[in-house]
């Protein structure tokens, strides 16, 4: 988890480097966790990924990311639709923050969900995310199968088919993430991009980091650039 002092010291250097003013606008009023350097990899898949397939984003908590990609993808008059998902169900939350508020709880829980649903309907309008309330197991097994789906907007939505950039923010636990990028892998298109949130090496997060690490061997991707966290493309 990336600290309120170090979060605000990415985003000025982001706001060096000249980012646009809605991106600028929108960190500073949207709720949830971006490691802005993402913002790098985000602006770089979109602009370099292969045409046909979906933008995929695993984990989507207040929808900050959700909303970057949809914007990103406008932005660049991309055609490539956006999903992800979500079960708004929350890691190391079983013991109260600071023994005053229990975040596992489902008051906690219809918070987020509802912030999402408000977040990507009003900053995503123009092209709302097909957004499954899904673990991502269920998830990418409901996209392998090319089944319908109902999206938290009440949309069916059609899973399944290439991947053009895949954007992997869900449970941390090691087995999952290997579980994630397999079950993506298998959809990801040849030139298309993976990108591992929290993957940085020292972050904290050291499941997360063994299958990025892991990645670089594989001889089927090659990395990128890490701004810290791993940013591949699939060869």
């Amino acid at each position: 988890m990336w600290s309120l002092v170090r979060l605000r010291g990415w985003v000025r250097r982001w706001r060096d480097r000249g980012s646009d003013e809605y991106i600028r606008w929108l960190l500073s009023v949207h709720g949830g966790f971006l490691a802005p350097g993402n913002l790098r990899a985000f602006e770089h898949a979109v602009r370099h990924m292969p045409d046909g397939g979906a933008v995929v984003e695993i984990g989507s908590f207040l929808g900050l990311s959700t909303n970057l990609l949809v914007y990103l993808v406008l932005k660049h008059r991309r055609p490539h639709p956006v999903f992800s998902c979500d079960p708004w169900a929350f890691e190391e939350a079983e013991k109260p923050i600071g023994g005053f508020f229990h975040a596992g709880g489902k008051a906690f829980r219809d918070y987020a969900r509802q912030v999402f649903l408000l977040n990507a309907a009003t900053f995503s309008a123009e092209r709302k995310p097909f957004t499954i309330e899904a673990r991502s197991d269920r998830f990418l097994e409901l996209w392998t199968q090319g089944a319908e789906a109902e999206d938290v907007f009440g949309r069916t939505a059609r899973l399944g088919g290439p991947v053009t950039f895949a954007y992997v923010d869900g449970a941390h636990a090691h087995e999952i993430v290997k579980a994630d990028v397999a079950g993506l892998d298998r959809h990801l298109m040849p030139g298309g991009f993976l990108l591992l949130d929290d993957s940085a090496d020292g972050a904290g997060f050291d499941g997360v980091t063994r299958v990025a690490v892991d990645l670089t061997r594989d001889p089927a991707y090659e990395l990128v650039f890490k701004s810290p966290n791993y940013f591949f493309r699939k060869r």
